[in-house]
C-alpha cells in the first residue's frame, strides 16, 4: 500500500521548481498531498505530479518572495485552490557568486550582493511564514492525529550550506 500520510493535505512548496524543493514536492505528492509550487518560473514539476496523480494534484503559481504583494497573492491563491493551507515548505534561496566563486569573505563581498541574499533568503522566508501563519490561524484545526494533536498547519524552513 502506498504511503498516504499526507492524504488530503495542501502543501505549498516555495522554491519548488528545483533542488530540494522539487524533490520535496514529488515526495509529498507520493504521500498523498496536493502540491502548489511557488517559484519565479516553472520547471514542469507540477506537470510531472499531475501525470502521476491526476490534474487536481498540483498547480504552479509565480512568486517572487522579495515582493510582499506576491507572497500575499500566492498564499491567497493556494488557500483558495486547495480550500486551506496545511503545509508550507520554504526552499526559496540564492547563493550569490562573486569574484572567484567564494561567498562569505566579508572584506570582499559587495554590499549589493549581501543585501540581495538577505532579501531573498531571510526576508522572503519571513514573509512566507508571516502570511502562511495568518492563513493557518483562520482555518479550523484538522482532526486529531495519531498523537492526539489537532493542528492548523505546519511550516518547514530550510537553508542550504550557505545558510
Amino acid at each position: 500500500m502506498a504511503d498516504q500520510r499526507l492524504k488530503d493535505r495542501i502543501a505549498l512548496i516555495v522554491g519548488g521548481s528545483s533542488g530540494l524543493g522539487a524533490a520535496t514536492a514529488l515526495r509529498f505528492a507520493n504521500a498523498g498531498a496536493r502540491i502548489a509550487i511557488a517559484d519565479l518560473r516553472s520547471s514542469g514539476i507540477e506537470e510531472q505530479i499531475k501525470q502521476q496523480h491526476g490534474q487536481a494534484a498540483a498547480t504552479f503559481t509565480h512568486c517572487d518572495v522579495t515582493q510582499e504583494s506576491n507572497v500575499v497573492k500566492t498564499i491567497e491563491e493556494v488557500a483558495q485552490w486547495g480550500g486551506r493551507l496545511d503545509i508550507v515548505c520554504n526552499f526559496a534561496g540564492i547563493f550569490v557568486d562573486h569574484a572567484g566563486g567564494v561567498l562569505g569573505r566579508c572584506h570582499t563581498l559587495e554590499t549589493e550582493l549581501f543585501d540581495r541574499t538577505m532579501e531573498v533568503n531571510c526576508r522572503g522566508m519571513w514573509l512566507c511564514c508571516k502570511y502562511a501563519i495568518r492563513q493557518m490561524m483562520e482555518q479550523e484545526p484538522r482532526a486529531a492525529n495519531a498523537r492526539g494533536e489537532r493542528t492548523r498547519g505546519w511550516i518547514v524552513n530550510t537553508a542550504s550550506v550557505a545558510g
